[in-house]
């Protein structure tokens, strides 16, 4: 397998090592292998039931001062108990880093997470505030921007648009919410084709580093993250393209679907059941394309290929291990939102009280950009160190990547 990055990350070598399936560990596994005549052997050195050492009695015959069989002497353990002979448990994994060396179980996938926020919090949190902070408020002056373009739609002029149809509070609370409005929809494309793909290649990178216990520093990460951004970006806006697609198809769908049965009997009932549907299907295969190319993004970062070879290596790693990645991706989305609306809920009653005191529209804006910093915050952190681990875990699982990440942290600590 080719180190890469000589961290260990490439893929494996032209001889395909490390290209084979490898078993997950079972409990027992060191045991001695059965016969397979069906006969029970016993461990090596111990003596066949019925057929004693030399020196030693037979049954029925003990020696003088020995109990019999059947018979232990006080504070002795019977025949049948006690640890076995021969088996003393798997061997421990080798644990540089924020997980264990070896295919990670759901626990550990989801304490690795947190213990890469712990282990760099500098980065994990810190500069992801930061990046998501100059977003919002790039959205903000965005939204003033356009109020100065647009006073008739945007701005102080929106009172004109309507006339007398509405009071001064009215309009009031129509301009706060119309600000609120404009920075959200300026900043969903800043978060969702620019900040997002960044940060989760810069966080996919500091994840790396504490799988083998070392804490990254920002120039470290950026210096290896800068050559992919404009890949992981063009792998964003291509997933959205697709996905877009897909959405518009099954929306014409509808339409067609409603021009040809619109005119037949019971035609609303049938259009109603088809929507519903087609509806459902959406959403299923929304969710199976999520799933399928959540891992392209760390091949791009850690293995440095291009989005081509990337869409391919990420789709190929998911093949198998849908309903795995599904399950752990879905309970890492509905903790991430418990833990936004924890944070972002005392947040809003504390900005809903200051309003008393400060403008409308100031306030309906300090919301909007602290609810958004928070939600984004704890999504893009958690998230990041989530599908990092499970890219490892997965290539530990097929292709034995932790022998090959235990020797770079054995170079490491030369």
């Amino acid at each position: 397998m080719t180190s890469g990055d000589g961290a260990g990350w490439g893929l494996p070598d032209a001889e395909g090592n490390g290209t084979d399936a490898r078993p997950e560990p079972r409990y027992g596994q060191y045991a001695p292998p059965p016969d397979p005549t069906g006969a029970t052997q016993p461990p090596s050195g111990q003596p066949q039931y019925g057929q004693p050492q030399h020196g030693q009695p037979q049954y029925g015959q003990p020696q003088y001062g020995q109990p019999q069989y059947g018979q232990p002497q006080y504070g002795q353990a019977g025949p049948g108990y006690g640890a076995p002979q021969g088996f003393s448990g798997p061997p421990p994994s080798l644990r540089p880093g924020i997980i264990p060396l070896r295919p990670l179980g759901l626990g550990e996938i989801f304490d690795g997470s947190f213990g890469a926020i712990r282990t760099n919090p500098r980065v994990m949190v810190g500069l992801t505030t930061l990046v998501v902070t100059i977003a919002a408020v790039v959205g903000i002056l965005g939204q003033m921007l356009l109020a100065e373009i647009f006073p008739q739609v945007f701005g102080s002029g929106l009172a004109s648009l309507f006339g007398d149809e509405l009071a001064a509070e009215d309009l009031a609370d129509a301009q706060s919410f119309l600000d609120s409005f404009v920075t959200m929809l300026l900043l969903l494309p800043i978060m969702t084709l620019v900040v997002t793909p960044v940060m989760t290649g810069m966080l996919t990178v500091s994840v790396s580093r504490s799988v083998l216990g070392r804490k990254a520093s920002i120039g470290e990460i950026w210096a290896a993250t800068r050559p992919a951004i404009w890949r992981l970006i063009g792998l964003t806006f291509f997933l959205g393209l697709a996905a877009t697609i897909v959405s518009g198809g099954v929306i014409a769908a509808s339409f067609l679907a409603l021009s040809r049965i619109s005119d037949l009997d019971g035609g609303g009932l049938a259009f109603g059941v088809l929507v519903v549907l087609l509806i459902v299907a959406l959403f299923v295969a929304l969710v199976w394309f999520t799933v399928r190319t959540m891992l392209i993004a760390p091949c791009i970062v850690l293995e440095r290929l291009p989005i081509g070879a990337a869409i391919v290596r990420g789709w190929g790693l998911t093949r198998g291990g849908f309903w795995r990645l599904f399950g752990i991706y879905l309970l890492a989305q509905i903790a991430v939102s418990i833990v936004a609306q924890i944070v972002a809920i005392p947040l809003g009653i504390v900005a809903g009280l200051l309003a008393v005191v400060a403008p409308a529209g100031l306030m309906m804006t300090g919301i909007t950009m602290l609810t958004t910093i928070v939600s984004y915050v704890v999504t893009i952190t958690f998230m990041s160190a989530l599908l990092a681990l499970l890219y490892i875990d997965v290539r530990m699982r097929r292709e034995g990547l932790d022998v090959e990440l235990a020797a770079a942290a054995a170079r490491e600590t030369r």
